[in-house]
């Protein structure tokens, strides 16, 4: 009876264990990537600003896109016309949200720099995912513009646009 009883509380343990397990958070692992991965793996290099997101069904309903449209001030690297349209796994359509792991996320008005490639469907996706987005902000210092976040561990969290700019370019030319 002794044994019984031990086995009986050992299964109420592991039924509680399992169902705490779908509660817990996984993400997607990334390939890291520098700034020269992401440059040479993108077909468009750009900065600009984010003037237009729209959330919509797959053909198949069965997935969201988030359609990012951005206002290239300047091409680094290719170009994709006057309004580049960027596709976002993910959204929110409604009351459903459909969330990617380690997706950027846009924010209509915001300036950012992008990385894109061209899928074979056609679309424009971000380049190593969150990894291919990064915010341009004033610096309330110096009054100039900078790009805020960290691709690799050996840069600050922010750099001067020109500088940026110039080092991703000379990217393009080797």
């Amino acid at each position: 009876m002794k044994n019984l009883i031990s086995f009986s509380k050992l299964i109420g343990l592991l039924i509680s264990l399992l169902l705490l397990l779908p509660g817990i958070e996984s993400k997607a692992q990334l390939k890291k990537m520098s700034e020269k991965d992401l440059t040479d793996e993108s077909t468009a290099v750009l900065y600009g600003k984010c003037s237009k997101i729209k959330s919509e069904w797959n053909e198949t309903k069965d997935m969201i896109f988030t359609s990012v449209t951005i206002v290239p001030e300047q091409y680094l690297k290719g170009n994709l016309g006057a309004d580049a349209v960027l596709s976002i796994p993910g959204g929110q359509i409604g009351d459903i949200i459909y969330e990617v792991s380690e997706m950027p996320v846009f924010t209509e008005g915001e300036e950012v720099v992008a990385f894109v490639w061209k899928h074979p469907s056609g679309k424009n996706l971000v380049t190593g995912g969150s990894q291919g987005k990064l915010k341009i902000e004033k610096d309330a210092l110096t009054g100039k513009r900078v790009v805020k976040g960290k691709i690799d561990d050996s840069q600050s969290d922010s750099e001067d646009l020109e500088s940026f700019v110039e080092k991703v370019k000379g990217y393009v030319k080797n």
